[in-house]
């Protein structure tokens, strides 16, 4: 029996998966959450084989409540069952500690496979998901020798380029500083630099 457990906020989605895993004879959901902090308080005492979770939750959201619940519980395998299929989400999320990515509107019976397929060791993926890991993997380079950038990132290395702050580029952009501390960090790591100055200069020396 596959012990799980399910974060997911929307109620009527949690009760299709719930009605969905009650048919299983292989399956067991142990527990189900509404967010992420009550997941984080509970998970650990039920250690479930496999966790559901959406990304988009009401506070806390599923690419953190995966990274702490993986240091806490390294054993448990999450499985992302989410309605966003952007490349930030997917490589965030499965940076984060998740095994599997399934957009929601996966047949049922792909969701009972996915669940199976993480158990035994697989990293089950919805095939459009599949296809854009794979795409990223055989992204160019750029004449500068570091991969290309998002249009998010370019986004943001030309507000960095205007001596914006961290606050002033959320602001601009309409998103929490926490994501853009996060595209700083992934461009950082593209150009191999440490600090916004080495950044900027390399941005404007293209």
């Amino acid at each position: 029996m596959i012990v799980t457990g399910l974060i997911e906020d929307t109620d009527h989605y949690r009760g299709a998966i719930t009605a969905l895993l009650s048919l299983s004879t292989e399956v067991q959901l142990a527990g189900s959450w509404r967010d992420a902090e009550t997941a984080l308080r509970e998970a650990p005492e039920i250690l479930p084989d496999v966790i559901l979770t959406d990304l988009q939750l009401p506070h806390l959201d599923g690419i953190e409540c995966i990274r702490r619940l993986k240091s806490d519980c390294p054993n448990i395998q999450f499985l992302v069952l989410t309605a966003f299929g952007d490349d930030e989400n997917i490589f965030e999320a499965l940076k984060a500690g998740a095994s599997g990515y399934l957009l929601k509107s996966s047949p049922p019976e792909a969701i009972l496979s996915a669940i199976k397929e993480i158990h035994n060791g697989g990293s089950p993926m919805s095939p459009g998901i599949a296809r854009k890991i794979i795409q990223h993997f055989h992204q160019p380079l750029t004449e500068s020798g570091y991969p290309l950038f998002t249009e998010r990132e370019k986004q943001v290395l030309e507000l960095m380029s205007q001596g914006k702050l961290v606050k002033e580029i959320a602001a601009d952009l309409q998103v929490t500083p926490h994501a853009i501390k996060k595209h700083v960090k992934n461009i950082y790591q593209k150009m191999q630099v440490q600090n916004k100055v080495e950044a900027v200069m390399k941005w404007k020396s293209r």
